[in-house]
């Protein structure tokens, strides 16, 4: 989602040493020290909304799936669940746990977690995502009683979920932090303040043991942990990096074991420099352009049809990236498992440059632009990751159709960027979407009328029936199948137009064991370990 992109935003990196502020330093044999982007605004898994929060909180608590290292789900505070034939009614059986205080974990506290994350003022950026929880949006509005809600406890020991459409994606949804149990007694005690490392309570590997705001946050094993005996690692500690070039030679001097990024353009030199290091996989993640069809211009399909066959998706992510990203001519990303995309395309893909820019040429001169009247306009982008790199590049492709069309570019930092985008300030802007359910639903439902991301205000019936009619079947080749017709139509409408899909790109020292990249993005500390520390086993 949105989240995984505000990352770079944050505070510059400060390396700390691992022992800081320790009386008992930690066993370096079993320490990582880890790059993670920026300083977390919140650990509070009913708020947090950035992937580099959920990294750490992923270790700080355990939902009801989890994730293994190659990204599949797997049984975490459940040991089992079925589903009803109609894919509307799920039932969790929970396993003997406990919260780091020595209380049982219960089903009271799965409901509980779901009923905060669904009330609480400011909301996390992700609520939506569970939306399709009987009630849920109803009950996020205020028009009914949290009660109303579809989640309850049959007994301490077994959790219900009630859907209003079916959603196979729901135990990788439920592996997310935002849907951890909460320590009920731990935060009626203390607020806001139970996320503190003196009043911390989780029920995950690891505890909160320092949090030391701009410089690290500091996680040790947790004893309670029903699997504790197979976490290897007893200590972590997470540094904000928003310069990835130095946090590149901090990997290579051996300060940090990882960092969850590093420049495309230094692939080939990491590779020769630090070989063993690099780790590139293809993310699902989409960076697209959004039409605000406000606009006059962009109410024109001709118009957005031109500036999107401008676009020369295969030298911006092959020759200006060379990164590992690839070339979009469709909007769901490729390796979600229940959905094959790239089947249905861009009508432009295959054609050369030439061919395109001619064909947009024609397209707006039929629709009245030429040299008495110039197409002028503003596209507005992010100033962070690769985004600097790709938009001066979109302005000479499409100022490459004739004279007389002119784009400017206006760069802003994320925060002020999607704040525009979301009050449909700006004229046509490039975006991303990740996802956390690994479900093709997520990406469509982009423009989906009425949604939230959808900032173009882009609304087409026969979309809208073609994404319910997908959303709403159980059969998942059927559902597939449905997907794949709302997305030709989303395609041939043109809201928005797919650039790339953008790449996850980490750096691991090889002595680091149980870490496998995967295009998830999850790789669950519990599992890690190191060649120092298996060998004295």
């Amino acid at each position: 989602m949105r989240r995984r992109q505000l990352a770079h935003l944050l505070i510059p990196l400060v390396l700390a040493l691992a022992a800081c502020g320790n009386g008992n330093k930690p066993d370096p044999a079993r320490t990582l020290q880890i790059g993670n982007f920026a300083e977390p605004g919140t650990l509070d898994p009913s708020k947090l909304d950035g992937s580099w929060e959920g990294r750490i909180a992923d270790a700080l608590f355990m939902g009801l799936t989890t994730n293994l290292a190659n990204g599949d789900v797997a049984p975490g505070m459940a040991t089992s669940w079925t589903t009803s034939p109609d894919g509307l009614t799920w039932t969790f059986k929970l396993r003997d746990a406990q919260w780091s205080d020595g209380t049982p974990v219960t089903a009271a506290d799965f409901v509980a977690g779901m009923h905060r994350l669904m009330t609480l003022v400011p909301p996390s950026a992700s609520v939506s995502v569970y939306f399709f929880i009987e009630n849920a949006e109803a009950v996020r509005d205020g028009k009914l009683p949290v009660e109303a809600l579809g989640v309850r406890a049959l007994d301490p020991k077994t959790v219900e979920f009630k859907l209003s459409r079916p959603a196979p994606y729901l135990p990788r949804l439920l592996s997310w932090a935002n849907a951890a149990p909460i320590p009920r007694q731990t935060i009626a005690a203390h607020g806001d303040g139970w996320i503190k490392p003196e009043n911390f309570v989780g029920n995950g590997p690891y505890l909160l043991k320092e949090w030391k705001a701009g410089d690290f946050v500091h996680l040790t094993k947790n004893p309670t942990f029903f699997d504790a005996a197979s976490v290897c690692l007893t200590d972590l500690y997470f540094y904000p990096t928003k310069d990835v070039i130095a946090a590149e030679r901090a990997v290579r001097s051996g300060s940090l074991d990882m960092n969850f990024d590093f420049s495309g353009s230094r692939l080939e030199e990491i590779k020769r420099n630090m070989p063993g290091y690099a780790h590139v996989t293809q993310g699902q993640r989409t960076s697209y352009i959004s039409f605000n069809m406000r606009r006059p211009e962009f109410k024109d399909l001709r118009v957005r049809q031109a500036l999107s066959m401008a676009v020369d998706r295969d030298f911006i992510a092959l020759k200006v990236l060379a990164d590992g990203s690839e070339p979009a001519y469709s909007i769901v990303p490729k390796g979600i498992k229940s959905y094959a995309g790239g089947t249905v395309t861009l009508a432009s893909k295959g054609q050369s440059q030439e061919a395109r820019v001619a064909k947009a040429r024609s397209l707006l001169e039929a629709a009245g632009y030429g040299p008495t009247k110039p197409l002028v306009l503003t596209f507005a982008h992010r100033n962070s990751g690769e985004v600097p790199k790709i938009a001066p590049v979109l302005q000479a492709n499409w100022q490459s159709i004739a004279p007389w069309v002119k784009i400017s570019l206006q760069a802003n930092d994320n925060a002020i960027h999607y704040a525009a985008l979301d009050r449909g300030d700006y004229q046509f802007a490039d975006a991303s979407w990740g996802t956390i359910t690994s479900d093709a639903i997520e990406h469509l439902e982009l423009i989906k009328t009425g949604a939230g991301s959808n900032y173009g205000a882009f609304s087409d019936p026969v979309y809208d029936r073609l994404l319910e009619k997908a959303a709403q079947t159980a059969d998942i080749k059927l559902r597939e199948k449905a997907f794949l017709e709302a997305e030709a139509r989303a395609l041939d409408q043109l809201s928005i137009t797919p650039v790339i899909f953008d790449s996850m790109r980490q750096l691991v020292n090889p002595r680091v064991t149980g870490y496998i990249v995967n295009g998830t993005g999850d790789n669950p500390f519990r599992l890690m370990c190191t060649k120092e520390a298996q060998a004295a086993k």
